[in-house]
This record gives structure tokens, sequence and C-alpha cells, in this order.
């Protein structure tokens, strides 16, 4: 196995860990990661003795979201789509959100991108006090997947969702936790010691109750934005090309043209 993916463990009994493992380079996620994640998720699913998931990272960075160059390498979309045509971050994402375990994020800092939705489709989101996050899809005309936009709505309102969403402005921990992205802020020294001890705090109670409880809060909290109509929507507003396009451009550290600004 490459030695760069995300890693499992068990730090404490009835709690499992996944730890992204690209320090290296932010974190950013590969194809392949997506599909190591998902393996993972389900091998802990499958283990009735875990009852709860830290979802952390190794180095400075949570996550620096989907590695950007996978869309300039596949200008069409094709290496971001699963086999019924979803985003396969959103499968993650919805797979994530949905396992019957209860799932904590320890954000030890930037969450950028595709991975601000990893973050948001946990139960819990602990913080060090030196992170921040922010969503620049729009700079690249990428018109985000249904199932994000549909959380950023469920876990910070409207009005925070458009600003995070239209914008794509920085966001410090302290405004993270004042919209809700974040649980609780922890200094960063001590993130994996609370991280683990609220883990374990959950992991001794009846797992089943929880359980059925997640599910019905996580059904509460959902709206229309996931029907088809609005999938078509984004599904029209993706062009592969542009995207690469004001993918190159920002990396080459230039101001896209007027061509590549087009509506």
């Amino acid at each position: 196995m490459n030695q760069s993916m995300p890693i499992l463990s068990r730090p404490a009994g009835q709690v499992a860990m996944i730890t992204l493992n690209r320090p290296d380079v932010a974190n950013r996620i590969q194809p392949e990661d997506l599909e190591e994640l998902s393996r993972l998720l389900s091998h802990c699913e499958r283990d009735d003795d875990v009852h709860v998931l830290v979802l952390a990272a190794n180095g400075a960075y949570f996550s620096a979201g989907f590695d950007l160059r996978a869309l300039v390498a596949g200008a069409n979309g094709g290496t971001l789509s699963g086999p019924d045509g979803d985003s396969a971050f959103e499968q993650f994402a919805d797979h994530l959100e949905q396992t019957r375990l209860i799932v904590i994020a320890a954000i030890n800092g930037p969450v950028i991108g595709g991975s601000t939705d990893i973050a948001l489709a946990c139960d819990l989101r602990f913080a060090a006090d030196t992170a921040y996050m922010l969503m620049p899809a729009a700079k690249f005309g990428l018109p985000l997947y249904a199932g994000a936009l549909q959380r950023y709505v469920s876990r910070l309102g409207l009005n925070h969702a458009k600003r995070l969403v239209f914008t794509a402005q920085k966001v410090d921990a302290h405004d993270m936790l004042s919209i809700g992205f974040v649980t609780e802020l922890v200094a960063e020294a001590a993130l994996h010691s609370r991280v683990l001890e609220v883990a374990c705090a959950i992991a001794a109670m009846p797992s089943k109750p929880l359980a059925a409880m997640k599910q019905v809060l996580n059904a509460s909290a959902l709206s229309a934005g996931t029907a088809k109509a609005q999938r078509d929507a984004l599904r029209c507003a993706f062009d592969g090309a542009h995207v690469a396009a004001l993918v190159t451009a920002t990396q080459a550290g230039r101001r896209p043209n007027a061509q590549e600004l087009r509506c």
C-alpha cells in the first residue's frame, strides 16, 4: 500500500481513527484516497466493537481538499465521477454522514475546499484555535455538488452558507465556532487528547440508541437540495475545461483573464 494513504488505528477501546497522511502536500486528497477512506470506513462499520470514529490528519493541515490537478488532467470531470455520475467526494461524505458510527473530526489546521464538506459530514467537529476554513470553488467556476451545499445549509444556515460559498472568504477559528462550523475550539497541543476524551465518553454509551438518534437527527435536517432538478442544474453548470483553465492560472500565480472569467 502507498505509505501516503490514510491510516487506520485504534487509539482507545471502541474508538477507531482514520488519519489523512499526505502532510507534505497539505493532505490534498487524491482519487485513490477517497477509495481507501471509503474502504476503511466500511471496515470500521463491520466491526461491532467500534462505536466512534475519529477523522484526523498528520501535519499542519487538516486537508487542502481534493487535488485540483486531477481536474486539470481530466478536464471533462471524469476523474471526479462515480458510477452514478455523482462526485466521489459526495459519495464518501454521504457515507460518513449516514454511517451508524458517531464521527468526530479533529481539525488540526486549515480545512479547505471539499474537505470542509467532509468535516461537515462528521457529527462533531473539534478544531485547533489556529485553524481556518475556506471554500474557494466559486473562484474556479466549480459548482459544488448538491450534498455539500445541503450540508452547508443544514449545519450553518442559509446566510452563512451563501457567504462562505459566494465570497470564497477565509474564516478563522473563532468565526468557525460562532457560525457552527466547529463544536469546540481547543488549544492546538490539547486537540488530540480532548477529542479522544469526548470519543471515549460517547463510545461508553449504548451504541444502538446513539445510531438511531443520529439517523433521526440527520433526517430532520433534510431539505430538497439534492432533488434531481437541483443536481441537473449543477451538472449543467460544470465546464471541466473552464475549471482547469482557472486552476492552471491560479497555480501559475496570475490573475485569470476576462475569457477565463466568462459567465
